[in-house]
């Protein structure tokens, strides 16, 4: 128990007053032996006993009268979040400085039914209303879009400041501690509260992330001056169940498509519904889709099956001359408003081109074969197949995808065998650079020989090491089918990535997310994050003597296939972006044409909606990531072993509960010194005669 004014408790020895004032009573008169007083104390001797029991409990209410009075004054407080805050039990103040990290992902938009306030309009109150009552010197928000610190005048303004409020992009929350620790060593902050508001999101936590150590080592060495506080919503909108009665959706294509005479025009959609209910008779039913096209709506029903629903190729007739536009597609309010609603833009398609960078014939064939052969008949693709000595004459303006099978080129600066010359390693360096920085893909497949892969430098924070054999006929355990390119189908079926054999593999040294990982852990296919465009690095060859990427082709064309199509949107007019994945400088001279009108323009970048680019024309459909789509969310022990010795406190919280993190109990305590007080008044009431001794001695009077 804590109170928020601990000095009224040095008033508690008043509560001996009353045994002391009956001590001094005691003193007050001398004892004199007399006859008759003799005959009548030997007459009351048995009753003796209570009366001094009754005395000791007089006394005993008394004290607890004034020592209840004493609590109620000093605002006693239960909450185990708050416990263990040994400056503010003795100053009576909040922590001096309290650091709120706040999760404003889309998933903390969920509700318990719909209606109620969301998780994050319940953690901020939640939490507003806390550091108002136990007070702070100082508070600095740091949230999930900025990732910047930021001092805040007073609690109560969490409650209004625009930059609490709900995002649509994910959150990083080990960025986010990155951000504390440097405030407080910037600053040179004393005792201090890192408050965490979050869902609990593996996405959002990046659990495996190596940042996590750094940051365990670093806190540690402030010891118990900094506390972390976690408010955490992981438990289910609907307490006690593991139905959450949400679906989501999310367009996966749409593309202009005309007549061979331009005589009608239409808008091909493909989009996917999924659905978190367990209760297959829930998930089966029909959902109404709204569709939004330049000011026109149309409602379509997408049968669920298996908490899967989808429509491919459904056509929206267009004016002839319409070439460019955008619109949503939106399905009935559920438990979480942040997943029902998805904007895309559309443009007549730009040609599909691939550069197989390659000295290996066959590998080379292989590629430009995955890369030409387009699943959708009105789309072009065109791939040729070029030395990495002759990339000086590529034109990289049309180019979306490169497959690259070679050397890893040094950079400019790096001093490597090939950092000058007109066709050097730092020029290709450079321009797979500005390739990914104006949003193209790039795959990388390590070269044959031990001496290339000697030769290789280091490209985007990524080393090859040497081959290695690997045992087992299908080498892949395990692989992301819930995004990028080895996802699953829209009809749910995943890709064929466990049949793969993979004979040979290189390891590879750098930070990446595994995208597939082999039997003894080493990664298959990475990401490597990046601001715009996609880099990824597959650690064998489509060589049959390497793995069966070409024999069994499912796999290796998809994830081509994909990536061209991600990279070729860069070139077009139109674009569709994640949250956070653009600059929010960048974004702010963006013009919004739909989504919600009450955003900053300064969080353009994180807020669903389509928007103009003032300087190009160009249309940029913001939305929340894939992963947002994915409900797993951390273990217990990950998250204790994620803050290890570090002082932590957690608390479990449901969206809507309006109970108060900390609650105050004085009105307890003065009931207790009601009731004692009554209990004293009773206790001191004299003992009512029986009405028989009263009649004998009217008699004897008489």
């Amino acid at each position: 128990m804590s109170f928020l004014q601990p000095w009224m408790l040095v008033a508690l020895p008043l509560a001996l007053i009353p045994i002391i004032i009956h001590l001094i009573n005691q003193r007050r008169f001398q004892s004199t032996q007399w006859a008759a007083m003799m005959f009548l104390l030997s007459a009351n001797r048995m009753n003796r006993g209570y009366a001094k029991i009754r005395q000791w409990l007089i006394l005993a209410l008394r004290a607890l009268v004034i020592a209840a009075l004493v609590f109620a004054i000093g605002r006693p407080i239960a909450s185990g979040l708050l416990g263990g805050s040994v400056a503010g039990s003795i100053t009576g103040r909040g922590p001096a400085n309290t650091i709120v990290l706040l999760d404003r992902s889309p998933s903390m938009q969920a509700s318990s039914d719909g209606t109620s306030r969301t998780k994050l309009e319940t953690g901020v109150a939640e939490i507003a209303e806390t550091l108002q009552t136990i007070g702070t010197q100082r508070l600095v928000l740091i949230e999930s879009n900025a990732v910047t610190p930021r001092e805040v005048a007073s609690p109560a303004d969490l409650l209004e400041l625009p930059e609490a409020g709900p995002s649509d992009a994910s959150a990083d929350i080990p960025a986010m501690m990155l951000a504390a620790l440097d405030h407080i060593n910037a600053n040179q902050l004393g005792q201090t509260e890192i408050w965490i508001c979050s869902d609990l999101r593996s996405h959002d936590w990046r659990g495996d992330d190596g940042r996590w150590s750094s940051l365990q080592d670093a806190f540690a060495e402030f010891g118990r001056r900094v506390r972390f506080r976690l408010l955490a919503f992981a438990k289910p909108a609907i307490a006690g169940s593991t139905v959450t009665d949400n679906r989501s959706v999310r367009m996966d294509d749409a593309h202009l498509e005309k007549s061979d005479d331009d005589a009608e025009s239409e808008v091909l959609i493909s989009l996917k519904i999924t659905a978190d209910e367990e209760d297959a008779e829930v998930a089966a039913q029909s959902v109404p889709v709204t569709l939004d096209l330049d000011q026109s709506r149309s409602v379509v029903d997408v049968g669920m099956r298996g908490g899967v629903g989808q429509i491919s190729g459904h056509r929206v007739p267009l004016s002839r001359e319409q070439t460019q536009g955008y619109g949503s597609v939106a399905i009935p309010a559920d438990f979480n408003a942040a997943d029902n609603r998805y904007y895309f833009t559309f443009d007549t398609p730009p040609p599909q081109r691939t550069v197989v960078v390659s000295d290996n014939e066959e590998i080379g064939r292989v590629l430009k074969l995955a890369a030409e052969i387009t699943p959708d008949e009105n789309l072009q693709s065109v791939a040729e197949v070029v030395s990495p000595r002759d990339l000086a004459g590529i034109s990289w303006e049309d180019v979306s995808l490169v497959l690259w099978q070679a050397a890893l080129p040094s950079g400019p600066d790096s001093g490597g065998p090939d950092s000058s010359g007109p066709d050097s390693g730092g020029d290709a360096a450079a321009m797979l650079q500005s390739f990914v920085d104006r949003g193209g893909r790039v795959i990388f497949f390590p070269p044959e020989s031990s001496g290339e892969l000697a030769a290789s430098a280091e490209l985007f924070g990524m080393q090859w090491q040497q081959w290695e054999d690997v045992e087992g006929e299908h080498a892949v355990s395990s692989w992301r089918g819930d995004a990028d390119l080895l996802a699953a189908t829209m009809a749910g079926s995943g890709l064929p990535v466990g049949t793969l054999r993979v004979n040979r593999s290189v390891g590879i040294e750098g930070e990446a997310t595994a995208l597939a990982k082999l039997a003894d852990g080493s990664p298959l296919l990475s990401r490597v994050p990046t601001p715009q465009g996609g880099v990824y690095f597959c650690s064998t060859t489509p060589l049959a003597k390497d793995s069966s990427l070409a024999a069994d082709g499912v796999v290796l064309y998809v994830m081509i296939q994909r990536a061209l199509a991600a990279g070729a949107l860069s070139l077009g007019n139109t674009s569709q972006v994640d949250a956070g994945a653009v600059p929010a400088s960048e974004a702010e001279r963006w013009q919004r044409l739909a989504g919600r009108d009450s955003a900053l323009s300064s969080e353009n970048a994180f807020v669903a909606g389509v928007f103009r680019d003032r300087d190009s024309g160009r249309l940029i459909a913001i939305n929340r990531s894939a992963d947002e789509d994915a409900i797993s969310t951390l273990g217990d022990e990950q998250v204790e072993a994620l803050f290890g010795d570090l002082p932590f406190v957690r608390v479990d919280r449901t969206a809507g509960r309006s109970n108060s993190l900390v609650e105050e109990v004085w009105r307890a305590f003065l009931i207790l010194m009601l009731v004692a007080m009554i209990g004293e008044a009773c206790l001191c009431l004299p003992r009512l005669r029986p009405a028989d001794d009263s009649a004998v001695r009217e008699g004897v009077s008489a």
